[in-house]
């Protein structure tokens, strides 16, 4: 209980952070033939990035990496877009809704899928009058992002429970906000997701699980997104970050040790929390399958304007399962 207030007291300050510009480590980019400006997320998932520089797999193939540290999903579509960067580090979800609306922008590599170890959960307080699924018809739910893979796993529990979105009200609130509404008192339940959750259930706040276990297991959690145009026109270079990656995904997935180091020095989370946390086994390839089930549940719930086929979302020489 020690450890977790510390957490505690860590973490708002934390997540005011993640924002912020932090160094670009690595080598320069100058000496390759061909460079690749990526951007990562800041608190995560990156770390095949810096594997893949350390063991030489991007130099034996001709490629160098101008990294650069993103702020938020839809930030990273926008900058492929632009052109700022080459390949950026996004959502399943804002991409698909991207796509939806006309944007083109495809996914090139996995990260991650969804996995059935709990990283979010609907809690509420421990001493909270919601008992059951049913006692959140006309409560207020905050939640990291309402179009999301957690928002439809929560919409599918109310729906078993003979609920729509209409029966509760949701409430969009920055990733560490909603802990801290929770406890507040200005939301009767929250979705918090990694750090976030964990630190809620080390609290001791109460967790319906039935709702992270209406997931989409196999559904891209993270992925890199590119603009088609870009992605198409240097398939030679992007086919060979892909092949980089993926080898350093293998290595990166038998030593978690070395994924930890990175985290501790290449990001603001707290150590105590990132020498524990679970980690989820990097993909290379994309389950299309699931992620058009996802799709077909985000379209249903009013979360994407339509469910598009994987040949839009998805380059055609991406990796696949």
């Amino acid at each position: 209980m020690e450890n977790g207030m510390k957490l505690s007291r860590r973490l708002f300050g934390w997540g005011l952070a993640v924002a912020a510009a932090m160094p670009v480590l690595g080598p320069s980019p100058a000496s390759a033939e061909d460079v690749i400006k990526v951007e990562r997320s800041p608190v995560g998932q990156f770390e095949a990035l810096y594997i893949g520089e350390r063991l030489g797999l991007f130099k034996e193939r001709g490629i160098a990496l101008d990294i650069k540290i993103g702020t938020s999903p839809d930030g990273a579509l926008a900058n492929v877009m632009s052109g700022e960067r080459n390949v950026a580090v996004t959502g399943a979800v804002p991409l698909t809704a991207a796509v939806a609306n006309g944007l083109p922008v495809v996914a090139v590599l996995n990260v991650q899928d969804q996995q059935s170890v709990a990283t979010f959960g609907l809690v509420v307080p421990k001493d909270s009058p919601i008992k059951t699924i049913e006692d959140l018809k006309g409560k207020k739910i905050g939640m990291p992002g309402i179009a999301s893979p957690q928002g439809s796993a929560l919409l599918k529990t109310l729906e078993a429970h003979g609920m729509t979105r209409n029966d509760v009200e949701l409430v969009n609130l920055p990733f560490p906000g909603v802990l801290q509404a929770v406890e507040a008192g200005s939301v009767d339940a929250g979705l918090p997701i990694g750090l976030f959750y964990d630190v809620a259930v080390e609290k001791g706040l109460r967790v319906f699980k039935e709702v992270f276990d209406n997931s989409t297991f196999g559904f891209p959690a993270v992925l890199y997104a590119a603009s088609k145009e870009w992605a198409d026109a240097n398939k030679d270079a992007l086919k060979r970050f892909n092949e980089a990656m993926a080898l350093a995904y293998d290595y990166a997935n038998k030593h978690q040790d070395e994924i930890r180091e990175i985290d501790i020095k290449m990001t603001q989370m707290p150590p105590e929390y990132l020498k524990t946390r679970v980690i989820a086994p990097f993909v290379a390839g994309f389950n299309t399958a699931k992620w058009d089930e996802e799709n077909a549940y985000l379209a249903k719930f009013g979360f994407i304007s339509r469910a598009p086929q994987a040949s839009e979302y998805l380059w055609s020489d991406a990796p696949k399962q």
